[in-house]
């Protein structure tokens, strides 16, 4: 398993997407985007805990829920940009 992020520009934009995931049974807790994750501005991001963000990414990606970038936690806790 493993720890992702996506980010987002506004607490509403990343409400909404959790809204969305966990209507599909995808938990996800939200949260201010670390700072270390931060492009611009104050974000808010969803944690996702799972071996693949693919099912949670097609969800948004279908209902035209937009985000960021997504993130993914390595095993020397560093945080990398995943492109799907």
């Amino acid at each position: 398993m493993y720890d992702y992020f996506l980010t987002f520009r506004s607490v509403t934009a990343a409400m909404d997407a959790k809204e969305l995931l966990e209507k599909s049974g995808i938990k996800t807790v939200l949260s201010r985007t670390p700072k270390s994750l931060k492009q611009q501005g104050c974000g808010y991001s969803l944690r996702l805990r799972a071996e693949s963000p693919k099912p949670a990414i097609e969800i948004l990606e279908r209902e035209r829920a937009s985000y960021q970038r997504l993130y993914r936690r390595d095993e020397a806790e560093q945080w990398r940009e995943v492109a799907l």
